[in-house]
């Protein structure tokens, strides 16, 4: 567990991180990890935190990848969260599938496919709010919904203007702790998703938490990657 900001926790299951943010009226999570152990940290993150499983009121979920929402139903099942997603991510989750096929050959869609099966199962995990962008959620002193396909056709982001904090999910990587876009077999759309970066730029966010590696800290980060799209 590390501190992003006040309240504000980055959570790392196995290769992916998640979020909780802990408030007095309530916790919510971004993000909801791989299936089994991604539930077992949550709990653990807040038993630590001194809090109560009853208290986690939301899942937000970036993006309908198996290690974003593998967890989110075994989490509503132990704490009664409610679990919010758009809705192409809803109807994917429901069917327990990505909202977008993998691309490439018939070859790299098999291992992805194995991969997937062995370590990151799916179940139908359906939603039980579903968030639109332009939304503001009544989370650190008001959380932005903002659209940020690109790695698939619907991903949310999430930015707390109080903080300048963005919750990037997978539009955005740190991997080997430097911010880059996200691309290869997992991602929707290339074009679009460099146009979510500059997107995600304008707003000004200084504390950027990414699915993928440590958080980055530093207006000019972001800046210096919108700059290359």
């Amino acid at each position: 567990m590390i501190q992003v900001v006040p309240g504000v926790y980055q959570l790392n299951n196995r290769f992916v991180n998640l979020y909780l943010i802990a408030e007095p009226g309530g916790l919510t999570l971004v993000d909801a990890g791989i299936a089994g152990s991604g539930a077992a940290l949550v709990l653990r993150t807040i038993a630590q935190l001194g809090r109560q499983p009853t208290e986690l009121a939301r899942i937000l979920i970036t993006h309908a990848d198996p290690d974003h929402y593998g967890s989110a139903a075994e989490l509503r099942r132990l704490t009664g969260a409610r679990i919010c997603a758009s809705a192409m991510s809803a109807a994917a989750m429901a069917r327990g599938e990505m909202s977008r096929p993998v691309r490439g050959g018939a070859v790299v869609r098999g291992l992805f496919g194995l991969f997937g099966r062995l370590m990151m199962p799916m179940t139908p995990t359906p939603v039980d709010e579903i968030l639109v962008a332009g939304q503001t959620l009544p989370i650190l002193g008001g959380l932005s919904v903002v659209a940020s396909p690109g790695h698939t056709p619907d991903h949310l982001s999430f930015y707390a203007p109080a903080h300048r904090l963005l919750f990037a999910g997978d539009s955005l990587n740190a991997t080997g702790g430097k911010l880059r876009f996200v691309d290869g077999p997992v991602t929707w759309d290339y074009q679009r998703g460099r146009q979510s970066v500059r997107e995600q730029a304008a707003l000004g966010a200084e504390v950027i938490a990414v699915g993928h590696g440590p958080v980055i800290r530093g207006l000019a980060h972001l800046a210096a990657l919108s700059a290359q799209m």
